[in-house]
């Protein structure tokens, strides 16, 4: 069956999505587990979950869909169901076009494509009961089987007409290629309302202006109270822990195999998505390069995974190494988002399916495990164990100190008799807030739901409430004072006013300090002084290439006019505009200019038309079927039946809960 994905390389994506059932579970025909009771119920559910046209879609479809797509992952990542059904909506909308047409399959057309995808290892033909009960497990019968392979022959005709005329000139690809080789440093300025913001020092007059103007957006519509409380430090109180050296062993040995590894090498492989219409060309050539790396089995060598890197990877840093990417990957519960994790539960040699992070796609393989001895776990055993024991004795204190603060109703007077238990100043235990609602920024505590529960009963001064965990230790609140729900004054809101009153004010001057620093930047030299005049900072970006984004974390980007305009740019050069990319203005200047080397492009001239040409197709097919489900949804062809699907969601959550 993997021979298959070799023989559909080019198949577009849409394609794709009609034979995706058919393909993953081919990957398991014969081998697939039986299902428990409540999925083959799920998996025979005739009730209509969606409408196109005059097609329906059953639930027990859907179902059939997802259980072979995980499958394909091994059960390392769940489908969202949602996905399943806007693909199965897209090959209706493929199969009711290709109708419209005059596109369809002959029944010998639909047996020899059987066939091809179905052919054993030995070569001998496939028993026919067991054909028949495959194909009612995952398609629901021999003859929605045998549908399903007719409509993906009808889609290959019809792709092949629309996209016929599609050519692509030698200019074109040749531009690309430039993109793609040629390298730059690069010092910026992104300017964005935030960074503006923070320099902006707004007058008292200009902020009780404000505050009038907008007076009733600050009605207080629940009660503030006023705190007191005392205040014990996990930290404080660790420090005056002794751990014994054999507690650190007993912890070490104790650990699980994966724990005692330093980490993990991994390489990879980086897709770049230049621009969101091409996000879906860029996964079919993720999954084309693992399908690739994958026909010999599931473990794959440094070596083939390094020569792919070579010719794929469009990470030139990573690439230039085999694809090895510094340092080791190592747990990290607290970054779930972190796609380097997902190497984790592989073994050595395994590769992850395209992943998509920020706008790239990444394919990981996993390397060897560097493993980590007691000496190396050491310091990091010891700062665990006292954060636990720290946290418990805090903890017992916490309670003791609340019991005496409710008997004495006098903060002072029990930081002063608990101060050495802490090992703190009865001064830093005394801590008092303004008057406090829900959501507040409380300082030293900042936006706690913890503390507003636990300050949530008391109602009258002198009040006393439970331990509550805060920032760094523990708090025991006593009530001062209560406000009523009222007309805000200045003075409760001043922070919040103060906060609005510099947005807003940024949000003006955006564009104009934007153009400023633009217009007094003659060369890429003199735009870092020009920022600093204007209080903002240039960075600079080392072997820069195109579609990458520009700057760091969630606020880099970049467009289709930045990038053109960087690629115009000769050494020295800064961009005569600020160009909007994202939330950021950008002024960007060329220190540094490798357009690499033409005789490369002679040597994959043929190679880059082809893929050139793949991705131009791709692209025409998918704005065509786009295009044609718009039109179906503003015709009201198109029925999601909400209640079925939050039926069917309801279902498969208690299985996979019950699986666990």
């Amino acid at each position: 069956m993997l021979k298959l994905f070799s023989r559909l390389e080019k198949t577009r994506n849409f394609i794709m999505l009609v034979f995706a059932s058919l393909m993953v579970v081919s990957l398991v025909f014969f081998y697939a587990p039986s299902a428990n009771v409540n999925t083959a119920l799920s998996k025979q559910n005739t009730e209509t979950i969606a409408k196109v046209g005059s097609d329906l879609i059953t639930a027990g479809e859907i179902v059939r869909q997802k259980e072979s797509q995980e499958r394909m992952f091994g059960g390392r990542m769940p489908v969202q169901l949602k996905n399943i059904l806007d693909r199965s909506i897209s090959s209706k909308i493929v199969k009711q076009e290709a109708s419209r047409l005059g596109f369809s399959a002959s029944d010998e057309e639909v047996a020899t494509k059987i066939r091809e995808q179905n052919k054993s290892e030995d070569g001998k033909p496939i028993d026919k009961k067991r054909y028949e009960q495959w194909a009612a497990d995952n398609f629901g019968g021999v003859k929605e089987y045998e549908d399903m392979v007719r409509e993906g022959i009808a889609s290959e005709k019809l792709e092949a007409f629309l996209t016929a005329g599609v050519v692509v000139s030698e200019e074109e690809v040749l531009n690309d290629f430039k993109k793609s080789q040629t390298k730059l440093d690069l010092s910026f300025v992104a300017v964005n309302s935030k960074e503006i913001a923070g320099k902006i020092t707004p007058t008292d007059v200009e902020l009780k202006a404000y505050f009038e103007q907008n007076k009733k957006n600050y009605f207080i519509s629940t009660p503030q109270k006023k705190i007191r409380y005392v205040f014990v430090n996990q930290a404080k109180i660790g420090e005056k822990l002794q751990i014994p050296e054999a507690d650190l062993k007993t912890e070490y040995d104790a650990l699980p195999i994966e724990r005692k590894q330093a980490g993990v090498q991994v390489q990879q492989i980086v897709l770049r998505v230049a621009k969101p219409e091409l996000d879906s060309i860029a996964l079919t050539k993720g999954n084309e390069i693992v399908t690739n790396l994958k026909k010999d089995g599931d473990i794959v060598t440094e070596e083939k995974f390094t020569e792919i890197v070579k010719g794929q990877s469009e990470d030139p840093r990573s690439a230039a190494v085999g694809g090895k990417i510094a340092g080791l990957v190592k747990a990290n519960p607290n970054n779930p988002t972190d796609p380097l994790q997902r190497t984790l539960s592989l073994k050595d040699g395994e590769i992850t399916e395209p992943i998509k992070f920020g706008s790239n796609y990444y394919i990981f393989r996993r390397m060897n495990a560097v493993p980590k001895t007691f000496e190396d776990a050491k310091k990091e055993i010891e700062v665990s164990l006292r954060n636990r024991r720290s946290y418990t004795a805090t903890a017992e204190i916490a309670q003791k100190i609340s019991v005496k603060l409710k008997e004495v109703k006098d903060v002072q007077k029990v930081a002063d008799e608990f101060a050495s238990q802490t090992n703190m100043s009865a001064k830093d235990m005394v801590r008092e807030t303004g008057y406090v609602t829900k959501d507040d920024d409380v300082p030293n505590i900042g936006v706690s739901p913890q503390f507003e529960e636990g300050i949530a009963a008391l109602q009258n001064a002198n009040d006393v409430g439970e331990k509550i965990p805060v920032k760094d230790g523990f708090a025991i609140p006593l009530l001062v004072d209560k406000k009523e729900p009222r007309d805000a004054e200045f003075d409760d809101v001043k922070s919040k006013v103060t906060e609005a009153v510099k947005n807003e004010q940024a949000a003006t001057k955006l564009e104009v300090v934007a153009k400023e620093i633009a217009s007094g930047a003659t060369t890429a030299g003199s735009l870092a002084s020009v920022a600093t005049s204007k209080g903002l900072k240039a960075e600079e970006s080392k072997g820069f290439t195109l579609g990458a984004p520009i700057g760091k974390g969630e606020s880099a980007a970049t467009s289709k006019e930045l990038e053109d305009a960087i690629l115009a740019l000769t050494v020295g050069e800064v961009t005569k505009t600020p160009i909007k990319a994202g939330d950021n203005y950008y002024i960007v200047g060329v220190t540094s200019k490798d357009e690499g080397k033409m005789e490369e492009f002679t040597k994959q001239r043929d190679q880059l038309i082809q893929s050139s040409m793949f991705q131009k197709r791709g692209q025409v097919f998918e704005d065509y079927l786009a295009d044609a489900k718009r039109k179906m949804e503003a015709a009201g062809q198109i029925k999601i039946y909400k209640e079925v699907v939050e039926k069917l969601d309801t279902i498969l959550a208690e299985e996979a809960k019950a699986d666990k």
